[in-house]
């Protein structure tokens, strides 16, 4: 959950300050995947205006296999036709323009639906008859453009959203909003972030699959690939938000009662003190208790408080094995506590 901290003195212009070499780059990076989004935007937009053009007859002049990289080839098609008694010339198959020449069969297929001599309906923009092309079809080649590039775009718009956290000073934590109480999760769900992670990895797989087969153009496969892509990144979204509304808190912090409540649990007993009954807050390690594999290194939040018995004594109030979750989580709790962080003491873990 995005949260941001209970009190927090750094100003806007200083997180901007902090953010600018990330911002720099993300400009950068919104310049390039922005580019042939709108290339591709535009490109959409006038094929389907194309649908209203007029057409007229022509003639295929030149019709031969190019190839372009490698295994790929491409159809070079050249046509002429005559407009209010001006003969033209062009050489677009589709007023996409957007090629596919991963299949060479697509090439052999075109050159042979025009040969040198085909008398073909020409379609021409009427104000510009130089703008013209032999198909209008709306294909399935934009959604498959579309796919390629969603990953591009998700890089973007995970990096714009991150800069946008840090500058209105919200930070990823694993908690949760219950009125006037704020609940410390096991674990950070985060449905955003693994949705669109989801339809990240589907649209790599998505597009070398329909890449392999040559279904680009095909309208009906690529609108089920989306269907497909989509349905489960929602499914994947509405999954993990379920899990995170169902967990259960470890730690429930009331802003109302001022009181830090530790639910009861298969070891422990339900516990509730008062908020000023709190002393300290420490961050302990397995390797400072002994451990020494960093791959399955674990880190302990205790927050150290005044007892029943009135001698001081700790509880454990948070788990990761994340640095980065558990520092972020540490400074959280010392904010909304309004204490300093000690060192880690012997003193006994009250269950």
């Amino acid at each position: 959950m995005l949260v941001k901290s209970p009190s927090d003195s750094v100003s806007r212009r200083e997180r901007w300050l902090n953010a600018s070499p990330a911002v720099l780059g993300l400009l950068l990076w919104s310049l390039i995947v922005l580019v042939p989004d709108g290339l591709l935007l535009f490109l959409t937009a006038k094929n389907v205006v194309a649908q209203w053009y007029p057409s007229v007859p022509g003639e295929i002049t030149h019709s031969a296999e190019q190839r372009e990289v490698s295994e790929s080839f491409d159809a070079k098609v050249r046509f002429r036709y005559v407009v209010n008694g001006q003969e033209l010339t062009g050489q677009r198959l589709h007023f996409l323009n957007l090629r596919d020449t991963s299949q060479p069969s697509k090439a052999q297929r075109t050159l042979a639906r025009y040969p040198v001599g085909q008398r073909v309906d020409v379609i021409y923009n009427p104000n510009d008859p130089s703008d013209s092309a032999l198909d209008r079809t709306l294909n399935g080649m934009p959604l498959s453009f579309v796919l390629f590039l969603l990953p591009f775009n998700l890089l973007m718009v995970a990096g714009w959203g991150w800069v946008s956290r840090r500058v209105r000073g919200l930070r990823s934590l694993p908690l949760r909003r219950d009125g006037d109480r704020w609940c410390v999760l096991p674990t950070n769900g985060q449905p955003w972030v693994v949705a669109l992670t989801i339809a990240g990895l589907m649209s790599i797989v998505s597009i070398f699959v329909v890449g392999v087969g040559g279904w680009s153009d095909h309208l009906s496969v690529m609108i089920a690939v989306w269907i497909v892509v989509l349905g489960l990144s929602g499914l994947a979204y509405w999954h993990t938000r379920t899990l995170v509304l169902r967990e259960k808190p470890v730690l429930m912090l009331n802003d109302g009662l001022a009181t830090v409540t530790w639910p009861p649990s298969a070891d422990t007993l339900v516990l509730s003190i008062a908020r000023s009954r709190l002393l300290a807050i420490e961050m302990m390690d397995d390797q400072q208790s002994g451990g020494a594999d960093v791959s399955s290194r674990s880190y302990s939040i205790l927050l150290r408080f005044t007892g029943d018995d009135g001698q001081p004594t700790q509880r454990v109030a948070f788990q990761t094995t994340n640095s980065l979750e558990a520092t972020s989580m540490l400074e959280w709790l010392e904010q909304w506590t309004g204490l300093p962080v000690g060192q880690v003491s012997n003193l006994p873990i009250q269950h």
